[in-house]
């Protein structure tokens, strides 16, 4: 009998480690949105591994235009912005202390 109320809370104790981060919200799930950190090392490394990716012919040419594009225009507004908040879709904002933009409503990424 005792082996089996030991085997039994065993495996309760198991299946709660297994379950809790499913049944209990974190911080990280619930907080703002999962946005990317707006840097110029982020751009940069994006349009290191745009230049691998075209380089092995995993990109077609139309795709690596457009994108390196993109990229350079993000990199260039961040680096633009210094120490400024940036929104994805705005650009550099005034508001030093705001969490959001005030054009659009998205997370701004320091």
């Amino acid at each position: 009998m005792t082996p089996l109320v030991i085997g039994a809370l065993l495996a309760v104790g198991a299946l709660c480690y297994v379950l809790w981060p499913l049944l209990v919200p974190s911080a990280a799930v619930t907080g703002m949105p999962f946005t990317r950190v707006a840097s110029p090392d982020y751009a940069v490394d994006a349009l290191r591994e745009l230049e691998f990716d075209r380089a092995t012919g995993k990109i077609s040419d139309d795709d690596y235009a457009s994108l390196k594009a993109r990229y350079t225009n993000k990199a260039l507004t961040v680096m633009r912005a210094g120490d400024r908040l940036v929104c994805d879709r705005c650009g550099p904002r005034a508001e030093p202390d705001a969490a959001f933009c005030s054009n659009c409503g998205a997370p701004l990424a320091a």
